[in-house]
């Protein structure tokens, strides 16, 4: 006869590792209505559950993924790992339920909400995120990436009252700021350099302080001087940045997007962005004027950086400020 104290201890351990189990499981399905039902959501629905379930399984654990089985692109996949090495994250919900988007390049699914696990001390933002996952037309996934951490942000872009166009073009200007910033903190300068046009132009604002001595003693002066790249000289300075330092920490929040009135697929975007690197750190505002003429391959034609004081006394550049043919 068996010992009952090895039965039980055999049980505990079987409940365990289903319990364990049960938590890297994760299951993923299109909302109804949004997508025609078929074999590419089929097989759409079945890739990203097992996306979700590998990334949990690495998350709980503490591992790396592996993304072997997951029909994903060469370059989002090394951009999950380089992500996830700065910070892990598991999916909350081992069920998950989201619309199926449509934009430019295939579909996007949204509001897939995750806890981050990140590994750099220095990590201050939000455990609570949201997951965006990109596919193709063909149910590959393109891209994966944290959401946009103030969501009143994200509702004041996407329920724009300038119809289903717009909409869609602005949901493509969310993703593709939420790359943006990733390709910095990649340091991924050949994304970089795809992203801006050939002909972009770079404007950094700076605050010159001297002191003057005067009848009523040293004063201090301050003036903004503006400085003025093409995209090589610009590509250049930043592949120098990069090589010196070991981290690059580039955070964006509080963002605009504004459509040109007489050119639908010119917009300008406004954000405050933090820099920090191994010996350098600031604050400032960032405006990019984007390009959707081409909605496959989008570029920035100009990109302005002002500090806090300059802004503070001057304003933000604008869609107003350039003249575009």
């Amino acid at each position: 006869m068996v010992p009952m104290k090895p039965i039980k201890l055999l049980i505990l351990i079987l409940a365990m590792l289903c319990r364990f189990n049960g938590m890297a499981e994760v299951t993923f399905k299109f909302a109804g209505g949004t997508i025609e039902a078929g074999a590419l959501k089929t097989r759409m629905e079945n890739n990203i559950s097992a996306l979700l379930s590998e990334i949990n399984r690495a998350g709980n654990s503490g591992g790396t993924l592996n993304l072997s089985a997951i029909n994903i692109e060469a370059e989002a996949k090394n951009r999950l790992i380089a992500l996830w090495e700065d910070s892990h994250f598991v999916c909350d919900k081992s069920t998950n339920i989201s619309k199926c988007l449509n934009d430019v390049q295939g579909f996007q699914v949204r509001a897939i909400p995750i806890t981050m696990k990140p590994t750099d001390p220095s990590f201050d933002q939000s455990l609570n995120r949201e997951l965006t996952i990109s596919l193709s037309k063909s149910g590959v996934i393109t891209g994966v990436r944290p959401a946009w951490e103030l969501q009143e942000d994200v509702s004041r872009i996407l329920f724009s009252p300038g119809g289903v166009a717009d909409t869609r073009q602005r949901r493509e200007i969310l993703k593709w700021v939420e790359d943006f910033r990733c390709y910095y903190n990649e340091k991924n300068i050949k994304a970089l350099n795809q992203i801006y046009s050939d002909d972009a132009l770079i404007i950094t604002g700076s605050v010159v302080r001297q002191r003057r001595n005067g009848d009523n003693g040293v004063r201090l002066d301050q003036t903004v001087n503006y400085t003025v790249q093409s995209k090589a000289q610009y590509i250049n300075k930043l592949s120098g940045i990069f090589q010196r330092n070991s981290r690059i920490k580039v955070e964006f929040d509080h963002i605009s997007v504004v459509m040109h009135g007489a050119k639908p697929n010119i917009y300008g975007v406004t954000l405050h962005q933090k820099w920090q690197t191994n010996t350098y750190s600031d604050e400032g505002w960032l405006f990019l004027l984007w390009d959707f003429n081409d909605p496959e391959a989008p570029q920035i034609h100009v990109r302005t950086w002002q500090p806090e004081q300059i802004v503070a006394s001057d304003g933000v550049f604008t869609l107003d400020d350039f003249f575009i043919p």
